[in-house]
């Protein structure tokens, strides 16, 4: 089921209402709800125009997705990925694993592409040629660490 399912991909503007709020409830059940981590998601960048949102639908609206943006640490020409989340039921499916191919496929090889993973899911982001470039630190009481894919 899963590899017959279509990506899903636009920046902000594009985006209808019914996207908007897939988008905005699956991140919250699963980083606030599920996780338990009330935080600031909508935080400004979704709308930045750069930003490019990746991620499949379902029945009642998203049920994987993540988001692709410039980042700004690393003067503008490297890419962050975040946000990457998938509803229970779907996980193992694949769908996430298309979703970062299908982000770093329209980056390129040469970019470079920072994340912070949750310490538990490095090893899914090796797997995308993401490499552990910090230590381990914990924010809204989950342990993460900074991954680098270097560009070519």
């Amino acid at each position: 089921m899963a590899g017959m399912r279509e990506i899903r991909k636009s920046g902000f503007a594009g985006l209808d209402g019914a996207a908007v709020f897939g988008l905005a409830r699956l991140r919250q059940a699963v980083f606030v709800v599920e996780q338990e981590c009330p935080y600031p998601d909508l935080d400004g960048y979704d709308t930045d125009p750069e930003t490019v949102h990746f991620w499949f639908d379902g029945e009642d609206g998203a049920v994987a997705c993540l988001r692709l943006l410039r980042d700004r640490s690393v003067g503008g020409s490297g890419w962050r990925i975040g946000r990457v989340c998938c509803v229970p039921q779907e996980r193992g499916s694949g769908l996430s694993g298309r979703l970062m191919a299908a982000a770093l496929e329209s980056v390129g090889p040469e970019a470079e592409v920072v994340l912070d993973s949750q310490t538990y899911a490095a090893g899914f982001y090796r797997k995308y040629g993401f490499e552990v470039a910090g230590e381990e630190y914990v924010e809204d009481g989950i342990a993460h660490v900074p991954m680098r894919r270097a560009g070519k």
